[in-house]
């Protein structure tokens, strides 16, 4: 019979389109790759800046202002710059050399708070950088009034806060020596420290002093 020779053909090509297609679908896998990809991988937590590569798959405009901290261009995990050596770490990922960190950088680092817009440091020779939030200074801060943290050299909270008093705006400059009286630091101990600051480095001390001797700290 003509017609149910064509139904007969018509049923084997769309029988052969169907395994054509189920064989295409199903590829052979060894038993241990596929037991290897569906085993948990063990989990590695973010310790600094992620790399670009990671950051374009995880952000997310609604979450990245609480879990992410935008410092000197890089974006670093919040909970990181809980501590010293969290801050201080987000501070070499972005210093071209080695130098001593100043003013409001080093005292971003004890203290914590905003992070600072610009990153000061003293560089050996007091050699130039075109990096752009990178302010050098010139000079050799005495030994007493530096710290060493996790082998980086920075400015102590007292001396942080006397340069900021010198030469920050009038309003960093109150708001330094207070965060310094706050965290233990003596009116006694910022006026040694400021007695610190000759030749090049004594420009401000008259208003450093006079902010020093006007706020009120604790007997």
């Amino acid at each position: 019979d003509p017609l149910s020779t064509g139904s007969t053909r018509t049923l084997a090509q769309l029988s052969k389109k169907v395994n054509d297609r189920n064989m295409t679908r199903c590829v052979p896998v060894p038993g241990h790759a596929a037991v290897a990809h569906l085993s948990a991988r063990p989990l590695t937590p973010v310790l600094g800046m992620l790399p670009t590569q990671d950051m374009q798959l995880l952000r997310c405009a609604e979450l990245d202002s609480r879990l992410l901290v935008n410092v000197l261009g890089n974006l670093q995990p919040a909970d990181l710059l809980q501590s010293v050596e969290g801050r201080l770490q987000a501070i070499t990922t972005a210093l071209p050399c080695q130098g001593v960190l100043l003013a409001g950088t080093a005292l971003w680092v004890h203290v914590g708070g905003a992070p600072p817009s610009t990153l000061e440091v003293c560089l050996p020779g007091g050699r130039r950088s075109r990096v752009p939030y990178l302010v050098t200074r010139r000079g050799r801060l005495p030994h007493s009034d530096t710290t060493v943290i996790n082998g980086v050299t920075c400015a102590t909270i007292a001396r942080a806060a006397v340069d900021i008093a010198r030469l920050g705006p009038p309003t960093a400059a109150v708001q330094a020596i207070m965060t310094a009286r706050d965290h233990g630091v003596t009116r006694v101990r910022l006026l040694l420290t400021l007695n610190h600051c000759r030749g090049a480095a004594s420009r401000g001390c008259p208003r450093a002093q006079h902010i020093i001797e006007s706020i009120t700290f604790q007997q």
